[in-house]
């Protein structure tokens, strides 16, 4: 499995923000990062380390998105 780039992570970001919002709980994101991931090629078999630092980086992504859109509203 290769690693995303920062703007497939952003997509991905971007795309949970639109569909579910800024205020998902710690499992509902987690959650939700699982049903993204499971339909992304390569991701069903990858390793538990490579795939839990690609959902730490959705979710410090996701995190600093709306912490910046609420530092700004």
């Amino acid at each position: 499995m290769s690693d995303l780039t920062n703007e497939q992570l952003n997509e991905i970001v971007s795309l949970i923000i639109d569909l579910y919002g800024p205020r998902l709980s710690c499992d509902e994101l987690s959650e939700v990062i699982g049903l993204i991931l499971e339909n992304i090629a390569g991701f069903d078999t990858a390793d538990p380390q490579s795939l839990m630092q690609t959902i730490s980086e959705i979710r410090s992504q996701y995190d600093h998105r709306i912490e910046q859109k609420t530092s700004t509203s």
